[in-house]
């Protein structure tokens, strides 16, 4: 239904045996997406990083941090949106 049908390469080592295997993509999507993409989402609209943290059981901010994903971009478009509301 949501159309991400498309063929994916993921590569994987084992010891010293390189596996390859083609996927669909929504075959590689699980609930750790979800939490990746909530972490992220929820940062990007500025809640505040504790209270992501709580939500999904991050410990450190280092971990947490390490854990969502966003560009460089998209750091500096938060970054100038926390400097105008901060002005």
């Amino acid at each position: 239904m949501a159309k991400i049908n498309d063929k994916i390469l993921k590569i994987r080592n084992k010891g010293k045996e390189r596996i390859e295997d083609d996927l669909l993509k929504y075959q590689m999507i699980c609930t750790h997406t979800a939490r990746r993409s909530f972490a992220t989402n929820m940062f990007k609209r500025g809640v505040p990083t504790r209270v992501i943290m709580n939500i999904t059981g991050h410990r450190t901010e280092k971990a947490f941090n390490s854990y969502i994903k966003i560009s460089q971009d998209e750091n500096a478009e938060l970054l100038k949106e926390y400097f105008i509301k901060s002005a």
